[in-house]
């Protein structure tokens, strides 16, 4: 060690330890060690301005131990040049130690980043992928479960999932697992796709009951007050009668989103199939078809059981207009 760094050490002990007469010996101890060109030089060199440094913050925090008094700054007596002394030839060190108005503060500072490095709260970088042991502590720290399935989700979010929702949120935790991301990151993630869920299927509830309104309004416009429920009765009929799916693909959405059962001129195609199909809008729907069905029956018993009463109710011209009904159905 040189005779600078000797007096340096000697210097922050003595303050440290509260003598006068010491203090005076190291600030010129340090004046000493400014002016000397040899010394100079060896200050500058970086490695032993840092050595020269530790000692001296280790015998202050040993003096300071020692004498038990927090509340006096013990580095007081240190050189105002030590941070240079201690930074050397490096601007970044000494800009750093510019930020603290004495050793004993840097001595903290450094023990508070310790803990905090200790306390976990710094996470370290992900290692190399192919370090499979290296991964599986990285991940271990990091809360990542071994599978996609053991992401937890918050108790608000699965109370609010429905069917649909579920194989999306398992290709999401997929996603995570393969990606390496945090429980944390994939909570929130799954809040936001319920949320967004949820609104979007409101903001679809509120179109369709408009343009389910929009669709009668339209359909009014063109049938007669007398025509309107008939021919909706012959359109739904005719679009339940659509093989083993029924009415279910009216349901069905255009790339605009509008569902085809809630488009005019659809509806009005799908009438004109029943008028063709069942004949007439007596047959619009199955109660109203049993009862034509029913009624003829009755004509044609009283036909044969009292003519009399068949012609003078008026029977023959009502057996008439059912069997041009069931002319026109296409059934006999």
């Amino acid at each position: 060690m040189t005779e600078a760094n000797t007096e340096i050490k000697d210097a922050a002990a003595d303050a440290a330890a509260g003598d006068d007469k010491q203090n005076a010996d190291a600030a010129n101890a340090a004046d000493k060690a400014a002016g000397s060109d040899k010394t100079n030089d060896a200050a500058a060199d970086a490695g032993k301005a840092d050595a020269a440094a530790d000692e001296a913050a280790k015998a202050a925090a040993d003096a300071a131990a020692a004498k038990g008094d927090d509340k006096e700054d013990k580095t007081a007596a240190l050189p105002d040049n030590w941070r240079e002394l201690a930074a050397g030839e490096n601007e970044d060190q000494l800009k750093l130690l510019k930020r603290y108005g004495s050793l004993n503060g840097v001595v903290k500072a450094l023990q508070e980043a310790q803990n905090t490095i200790r306390s976990g709260k710094i996470k370290r970088d992900m290692p190399d992928p192919k370090d499979e042991k290296a991964m599986a502590e990285w991940r271990k720290e990091q809360g990542i479960p071994d599978k996609p399935e053991g992401y937890v989700l918050p108790e608000p979010v699965t109370k609010r999932l429905v069917d649909a929702d579920k194989p999306v949120l398992s290709s999401f935790t997929e996603f995570a697992h393969a990606n390496n991301l945090p429980p944390d990151f994939v909570a929130k993630g799954a809040e936001w796709y319920v949320a967004m869920a949820e609104q979007a299927a409101e903001v679809q509830a509120q179109n369709d009951a408009k343009a389910s309104e929009d669709v009668e309004d339209a359909l009014r416009d063109v049938w007669s007050r007398d025509e309107f429920k008939g021919n909706r009765m012959l359109a739904k009929r005719f679009m339940e009668s659509a093989g083993d799916i029924g009415d279910v693909w009216t349901e069905a959405r255009l790339p605009d989103g509008r569902r085809l059962g809630d488009i005019a001129s659809f509806v009005q195609w799908a009438s004109d199939q029943g008028r063709n199909s069942f004949g007439d809008v007596v047959f619009s729907s199955t109660d109203a078809e049993a009862k034509h069905t029913s009624r003829r029956t009755e004509i044609e018993k009283t036909m044969k059981t009292d003519i009399d009463k068949y012609y003078a109710e008026g029977m023959d011209k009502e057996y008439a207009q059912i069997l041009d009904r069931d002319t026109k159905r296409g059934a006999r």
